[in-house]
């Protein structure tokens, strides 16, 4: 799990092999929620929010992050 400095979102990573990033409000809403074919093992935002490192048991993926989706940079 991380936390934006700048945005209020929170990412996690699961055993269900998803990242999903969260809307940190109150209630806490689901933004975006993808489905990999590895487990991701560990994430971090970048300060701006706008980009995401994901770290699987083969590689480390950089990530970028828009409204609805991540996409591979």
């Amino acid at each position: 799990m991380d936390i934006c400095i700048k945005k209020n979102l929170v990412a996690t990573c699961s055993i269900d092999k998803t990242v999903r990033i969260w809307n940190n409000s109150n209630p806490p809403v689901l933004e975006i929620c993808e489905l990999f074919n590895d487990e991701a093992y560990s994430l971090a935002f970048h300060p701006s929010g706008f980009h995401l490192i994901v770290g699987f048991t083969d590689r480390v993926r950089m990530m970028n992050v828009f409204k609805d989706s991540l996409k591979p940079f």
